[in-house]
């Protein structure tokens, strides 16, 4: 008896040894970026299924771009490699150029050769106009009420002039709106700067427009007129506005009474309730909707524009009978990784959460998370482009990334 004891007791340190090992031999991955997906991602890379050891470092798009293009972990408190970013702000012509002069010159370059970067949109998302105003409860916004209250129109200044008897009960409020608004650089700000270049043209004085950027205030400054009374600081936007870091940073500064901000879904500002995030044009931001308005736009199908990263970001339109600001939270990783594709590495671990976005298994937590899952044509040309065997644009591609890699 005494010796199965120690048997057993064997057996249980051996099990208990190749289990340190197994989280030992795990791939860590690095990744950061966008804060509009972060609590998303934490979650997966917490709970899984998921392989490999993931760290997220949320920093807004901008940074998050920078980490990965210029592989600078440091951006993210890490040393070493930047596996995978998350950004809602699409890659640039220019960002592509300068990256592929850089490390995608052939296996032959002398300079780092880290092979083909690749952009695919991960998440469908609208973007929340979340308020707090005593009295409205039920806000509902127009175009060009959205429209004129980022341009800073004179006459859209106070609540009274965008909530309606339906929306508060009496339409008496003169409180100066105080919009909230991201002093990062953020993918959030560049998915509504999107609608709001497309939208708000007939609502603009002529010469005036709002331009597509990540950075909020090039996005308001070509739209607005103000002086110097409407910006006494000199920080180039008017006074009673409200700067915040971070979706958190909105969503904290959005508790406090006359505010009016754009934020991704957080637990807060889910969408479902409003109560607390306005309707536009009647409509909430369902993932009905959004699905509706991506679906029609067609993703790449050839080869060569497969090919081409700035063809996989979803092109903004404005959509008919629909939730009108939305967009997709995109993913920018590698075609190839140094150590190849085998088991327990960086590629696996990065094929395998992509493959996992893509084919329903974080489904659940996408819409525990008050994200929009892809419509199928985008899942159906992902998958065909980047997970399928034989594909040249696989991640991992053998015939591809043989000696190269991040």
């Amino acid at each position: 008896m005494q010796f199965a004891k120690v048997k057993l007791s064997s057996l249980a340190i051996a099990a208990g040894l190749m289990v340190v090992a197994g989280a030992a031999s795990a791939q860590a991955v690095t990744s950061g970026g966008a804060t509009l997906p972060q609590q998303l991602y934490t979650d997966i890379f917490t709970n899984g299924p998921i392989q490999g050891v993931w760290s997220y470092n949320g920093t807004g798009s901008g940074t998050g771009k920078t980490a990965f293009l210029t592989n600078n972990a440091s951006l993210f408190g890490k040393t070493g490699t930047v596996h995978i970013v998350g950004s809602d702000s699409a890659l640039t012509s220019a960002e592509v150029t300068t990256y592929n002069s850089a490390y995608n010159t052939g296996a032959s370059s002398t300079v780092a050769n880290y092979g083909r970067l690749v952009q695919i949109p991960a998440v469908a998302t609208p973007v929340l106009l979340g308020y707090k105003e005593t009295g409205v409860t039920a806000l509902n916004l127009t175009t060009e009420q959205v429209c004129r209250v980022y341009a800073y129109d004179a006459n859209f200044r106070t609540w009274d002039k965008v909530a309606t008897v339906a929306d508060d009960g009496a339409n008496g409020s003169t409180n100066p709106i105080q919009v909230v608004f991201r002093t990062d650089t953020s993918g959030t700000t560049e998915l509504l700067s999107r609608f709001l270049n497309a939208a708000c043209g007939p609502y603009l004085p002529a010469g005036k427009s709002f331009t597509i950027s990540n950075n909020f205030k090039t996005v308001v400054a070509s739209a607005q007129s103000l002086t110097a009374a409407d910006d006494a600081n000199g920080d180039g936007l008017p006074d009673a506005w409200v700067g915040a870091t971070g979706s958190s940073g909105v969503s904290s500064a959005l508790a406090t009474d006359h505010r009016l901000g754009y934020v991704s879904p957080d637990p807060v500002y889910t969408g479902s309730s409003n109560s607390n995030v306005a309707r536009i044009n009647t409509f909430l931001p369902t993932a009905a909707s959004i699905q509706s308005a991506i679906s029609a736009i067609t993703p790449p199908a050839t080869a060569l524009a497969r090919a081409n990263p700035l063809n996989w970001v979803p092109a903004y339109a404005v959509p008919t009978g629909a939730y009108p600001i939305y967009g997709t939270t995109n993913l920018v990783l590698g075609q190839c990784y140094a150590g190849g594709i085998g088991a327990g590495t960086s590629a696996a671990a990065v094929k395998d959460f992509v493959t996992k976005l893509n084919n329903g298994t974080y489904d659940s937590k996408i819409a525990s998370h008050n994200f929009v899952k892809l419509p199928a044509n985008w899942n159906t040309a992902i998958q065909q482009a980047f997970l399928t065997s034989g594909s040249t644009l696989e991640i991992g591609a053998t015939s591809v990334c043989a000696g190269i890699g991040r």
